[in-house]
């Protein structure tokens, strides 16, 4: 079994990941985002999830180490992504903003979708998120956005005039526990294709970083995806 550290293990994603390790990964050390940070040189995969205002002490932890690091935390501004960029020079990078399987399939429908019908449907995307969540859209939506050209119109409100085509319309809600909704919508005239997918258990993203960290290990130094893992 790969040996593993978990980082960001204080917090509820943390704490699955470790959970779900258990008998798949030999699970080295574990570190609240406030530890010491010395990393046993034994350990081949760092598995993160944590914020992107504990990137530093994440830099801190993997610095002078060639482990490989997986990591699940949202919310990413530019210069966490140059940080995942400069790790993946050195070192295999894995980075998902969603560790479901189940996501990836959407996205790939979503594309399916979206070449056949073409500019003849109109695009809209609704997400839902617990009422704690702070990055908005979401870090899913914003990766799904990505695969769809088009003017990105955030939430409307007030007389915002006819629908202009080729726009896309981007929604968030928040309230309540909800894990996770993802909604895509086609909608043409006559009819409407919709490709949702939700996430009943958090756990799923603790299997998918489980399944990335036996994936990543061993792999040459660059950044990785679910494109890499599933096809």
């Amino acid at each position: 079994m790969r040996r593993v550290a978990i980082f960001g293990a204080d917090g509820r994603m943390g704490r699955l990941a470790a959970e779900e390790a258990s008998g798949r990964l030999d699970l080295v050390q574990t570190f609240d985002t406030g530890d010491e940070l010395i990393l046993n040189p034994l350990v081949e995969v760092v598995v993160d999830f944590s914020l992107p205002s504990a990137w530093k002490n994440l830099n801190t932890l993997i610095a002078g180490s060639d482990a490989a690091l997986v990591s699940g935390t949202t919310g990413l501004g530019e210069d966490e992504r140059g940080m995942l960029e400069k790790w993946a020079a050195k070192r295999p990078v894995f980075y998902s903003s969603n560790m479901s399987v189940g996501i990836h399939v959407l996205g790939k429908l979503m594309e399916t979708a979206s070449g056949m019908l073409g500019d003849s449907f109109d695009r809209e995307l609704i997400e839902f998120h617990h009422g704690k969540k702070k990055d908005s859209p979401s870090g899913t939506a914003l990766s799904l956005l990505n695969k769809w050209d088009g003017e990105k119109v955030y939430g409307r409100h007030g007389n915002t005039g006819e629908r202009e085509s080729g726009t896309v319309g981007v929604h968030a809600v928040r309230g309540g526990d909800v894990i996770g909704e993802h909604h895509l919508y086609f909608l043409g005239e006559g009819e409407r294709l919709t490709i949702s997918h939700i996430a009943t258990d958090r756990k799923v993203f603790a299997l998918g970083a489980v399944r990335a960290a036996q994936f990543i290990a061993g792999k040459p130094p660059g950044l990785y995806g679910m494109e890499d893992m599933l096809g």
